[in-house]
């Protein structure tokens, strides 16, 4: 679960809707477990430092005699870290332009240090949850992710040793197998550590819209009434990419428009900053700009999001919201 407060703050800080501030949130989730399972270390202003951290197979005793519990990976968070990869992931793992991805680490920063500061549950998909643990503030990281973290040690479970009671000898031979055993198991790990592999993508974490340099196959059209002139207070239309330059969006446009959808510029300001939307669709109802989603398919942008118009607007962009 998340506290919603968190969204509706983001979207503010955004100039965008709940659905467009989630899309943001996710793609950044995404963007942390990428980085986590790739370089085992980041760093998030207002969230702490995470690291991943190996615990080699130990050696327990119960009734029946010795055992070896197999290796593990897991999650170490602590609550402060000096330096920040927010930006980067922004850039990086969001695929953003520098000044879009500086205005959205800075929104993200934001509501991260005020989600910590008054102990609010936040989860962020594939990566893990924050939540109130006592007077503090806890960290549990998602089942996913560790499941990814431990995929050299999949299937593997504890191993018995020697039973209570057995003849010192015997109990050398299975110790000595074990660690045997267990040695192979842990060389083989280093060997595959030291070589590169392809990081699973994580189906939770979806990236923001952005701007793609090629199609892959032909996309059908959106609707796009032509009759009307304004989109309208209340309306939806969905928003293919975001960019800080308006000759990079218009080219963009260009783009989309020998592909067959029907695209258009939409300006916004934050902060003082102009920035172009690219803008595609015309819908009464939220439902609808689903569907036209889904029939855009996968191969114009990684995820469009629905933005609801919030102030009436020229369907050609020259004003904005």
């Amino acid at each position: 679960m998340i506290d919603h407060s968190i969204i509706r703050e983001l979207a503010e800080v955004l100039e965008t809707d709940a659905s467009g501030a989630s899309h943001f949130l996710k793609g950044f989730a995404g963007a942390m477990s990428r980085e986590l399972l790739l370089h085992r270390r980041l760093s998030v202003k207002g969230l702490g430092l995470f690291t991943s951290a190996y615990a080699p197979p130990e050696r327990n005793r119960s009734e029946e005699g010795w055992y070896y519990t197999p290796p593990a990976q897991s999650v170490i968070w602590k609550a402060r870290s000096g330096d920040d990869d927010t930006l980067r992931l922004a850039l990086e793992g969001m695929r953003l332009e520098v000044g879009e991805g500086a205005r959205v680490a800075g929104a993200l920063n934001q509501i991260f240090s005020r989600a910590r500061k008054k102990r609010l549950e936040l989860h962020l998909a594939g990566f893990g949850t924050f939540r109130p643990v006592g007077k503090g503030y806890g960290f549990m990281a998602d089942e996913g992710l560790l499941s990814i973290l431990n995929s050299d040690y999949e299937g593997l479970s504890r191993v018995a040793s020697a039973p209570l009671g057995s003849s010192p000898i015997l109990k050398i031979v299975s110790a000595s197998a074990v660690i045997v055993i267990l040695s192979a198991i842990a060389l083989t790990f280093i060997f595959r550590s030291s070589t590169p592999v392809p990081v699973p993508e994580l189906p939770p974490a979806p990236p923001i819209p952005v701007a793609v340099d090629s199609l892959v196959a032909p996309v059908p059209a959106l609707p796009d009434p032509a009759d009307p002139v304004f989109l309208e207070v209340g309306e939806f239309t969905v928003v293919l990419a975001t960019y800080t330059s308006e000759m990079k969006a218009r080219r963009e446009v260009g783009r989309l428009n020998s592909a067959g959808v029907q695209a258009a510029l939409w300006p916004a300001y934050s902060n003082g900053v102009k920035y172009w939307r690219i803008r595609t669709g015309q819908f009464a109802s939220r439902s609808g700009a689903q569907l036209a989603i889904r029939a855009l398919g996968e191969n114009v942008v990684p995820v469009p999001y629905i933005q609801e118009v919030k102030k009436r607007v020229l369907k050609n962009g020259k004003k904005s919201m």
